[in-house]
């Protein structure tokens, strides 16, 4: 809806547009980054250590987070890039990028909802939810835990915040981040 508002508004709203599409992109990556976080630490290890040589779909599922993470990078980069060129009519980029991060996600919800939670449903046992439950409590109570989560590649950092670079950890991957 705003890509149309930003083709059609003249260049004293070109900014504002771009700064909410800014905005909006610093928040998904947030809540994706708690979403990853929470199945990485708290469902992920206890759903491996029971599927044992059948984990191969909680591999797909860190793959996938993975490759949003980079995906809404890349939705990220393309509005600076149109902030910084005061560009509001090449949006065919962004769109697509757009586009591949709802496929995206619609893909790996649906794959969560269908494979993964029903094999955690038949492989957990009572316990291993009120594990799993506690963990999820103790991150839900941590003041800002996507900081914890996952670092960016440098560039995607410097987009999102150039000061924030300085004080990032070491980058690593989602599958490094979480032991």
């Amino acid at each position: 809806k705003q890509l149309g508002w930003l083709e059609s508004s003249g260049p004293e709203k070109v900014p504002r547009l771009l700064s909410t599409l800014s905005r909006a992109s610093e928040h998904m990556w947030r809540d994706l980054a708690l979403h990853i976080h929470r199945e990485e630490r708290a469902l992920y290890p206890i759903l491996e250590k029971h599927l044992g040589y059948e984990a191969e779909p909680v591999g797909v599922m860190r793959k996938e987070h993975q490759e949003l993470l980079d995906c809404l990078t890349a939705v990220k980069s393309e509005v600076s890039r149109m902030r910084d060129d005061k560009d509001s009519l090449k949006t065919w980029s962004l769109s697509s990028k757009l586009q591949e991060l709802r496929v995206g996600l619609s893909d790996h919800i649906s794959r969560e909802e269908r494979v993964l939670f029903w094999l955690a449903e038949l492989h957990l046992s009572e316990l291993d939810r009120k594990k799993i439950s506690f963990e999820l409590l103790q991150i839900s109570k941590l003041r800002r835990p996507w900081k914890l989560v996952i670092p960016l590649p440098e560039s995607a950092a410097q987009s999102l915040n150039p000061k924030a670079v300085a004080t990032r950890p070491d980058k690593t991957s989602t599958q490094d981040a979480f032991p």
